[in-house]
């Protein structure tokens, strides 16, 4: 057993303490505040995280991880919304006025907004995803720290333009590499109309001035989309989001070997906007003229998320469509089929189905962030408790075809 120290200990429902293990007795771990106090806690109230701390730092047993009701986070917690603040500074991208954004502050995340656009319910939506990660995966509390993810959004189209003439603009600038300066520019002057989520980078001054990460996401609201954003688990920013953090705890595009990255992070976003919101909003841009972390916003798929699990399910029924983990590794935006897109999302939510794929997709994601590579896929069976990769296969197709995937 290694040296105890001081961690963030997290309930299913968001309540937080700090304080070192000190035993496991009879399902309770007895954990010791910096003021000296013993708290026991039940195990089973646990995060999958502390549970995972537990196996790996306390030699508890591993039936912790797989002994606990599936349970959705991110409705769990109890979220206080007293922690969403007005803040009276703004955040400003040159010297335009109309990109003079205005604040509101969660703990993880700075909603920067222009309008009438209140922000409080994404800045919920956004917290509770971060508590779905937080409560899954070892690392990303710590990983995470204290910064802020900064989300643009915008309800006008002038701004929305004029941001994105300013980020082509600051591109060109800033990238000491001509030639990609230049690419990146015109892929951005190119795209950035035709979409609905996109990401950028910060200026230096924006990151040091709100500690914030250097990159933030960007929401553009107009009239077809704006009921995502008026209520928690909106489709359309749930994706977003969901996206967004699984690909932060992965490493980040730019660091992991792509082979395998899309599926899974695409696949993972689109099950959590059908778990959460019960239907998708989301379709993707060709990767080979844009970016794989760009949206648009309208229906994809089979319909829109609710008929998916029939349709693939009649499919591989009928012979169709057969779940290929190798090939289903090797998917890009690119051409993407409306049959591989719901792939990903059957992929995703066969491997999150239960508390015992939930916790071998924690440590999946685990090597990935450490190898900064997504595992071979006999590597990605054994994880999931298969010997061969035709038996993960065959597990995945009986999902596909059961009443369980819904």
């Amino acid at each position: 057993m290694q040296a105890a120290e001081v961690r963030v200990w997290t309930s299913a429902s968001g309540s937080t303490v700090k304080a070192k293990f000190q035993k496991l007795d009879k399902g309770e771990v007895h954990l010791v505040t910096p003021e000296n106090k013993v708290i026991k806690v039940k195990v089973a109230t646990l995060s999958l995280a502390d549970r995972a701390h537990l196996v790996d730092f306390a030699e508890a047993d591993k039936k912790i991880l797989t002994d606990v009701k599936l349970s959705i986070p991110e409705e769990d917690i109890r979220f206080d919304k007293k922690t969403i603040k007005t803040l009276e500074k703004k955040m400003g991208f040159g010297d335009s006025t109309h990109l003079a954004f205005n604040l509101i502050e969660s703990e993880h995340f700075l909603i920067a907004s222009t309008g009438r656009f209140s922000g409080k319910a994404l800045a919920e939506m956004a917290e509770r995803l971060w508590h779905g990660m937080a409560f899954q995966h070892m690392n990303f509390r710590e990983d995470w720290g204290d910064k802020r993810k900064v989300i643009i959004v915008t309800t006008d189209e002038d701004v929305y333009g004029e941001l994105g003439k300013w980020y082509a603009n600051w591109l060109r600038n800033n990238i000491t590499d001509e030639n990609l300066a230049q690419q990146q520019s015109n892929r951005i002057s190119t795209l950035w109309m035709r979409v609905a989520g996109t990401s950028i980078r910060l200026p230096e001054d924006e990151q040091e001035e709100f500690n914030a990460f250097e990159t933030a996401k960007v929401f553009r609201i107009s009239d077809g989309n704006d009921r995502s954003y008026k209520k928690v688990f909106g489709p359309f920013p749930t994706h977003g989001l969901a996206h967004m953090l699984i690909s932060h705890q992965m490493g980040g595009v730019s660091n992991i070997s792509p082979t395998g990255y899309f599926a899974l992070t695409t696949g993972h976003a689109y099950f959590k906007e059908i778990q959460l919101a019960d239907k998708s909003e989301t379709s993707l841009l060709d990767a080979g003229k844009y970016g794989e972390e760009d949206e648009i916003s309208s229906a994809s798929g089979f319909k829109d998320g609710r008929s998916w699990a029939k349709t693939l399910r009649k499919l591989v029924r009928q012979g169709k469509v057969t779940p290929d983990l190798e090939k289903l590794l090797s998917f890009t935006s690119a051409d993407l089929t409306p049959e591989q897109l719901v792939l990903m999302y059957s992929f995703a939510y066969y491997i999150e189905s239960d508390s015992a794929r939930v916790a071998a997709f924690a440590e999946m994601v685990t090597r990935i962030e450490s190898s900064n590579q997504v595992p071979a896929p006999i590597e990605i069976a054994k994880i999931f408790g298969h010997e061969t990769v035709e038996e993960f296969q065959a597990a995945w197709t009986e999902f596909v075809k059961s009443t369980s995937f819904k």
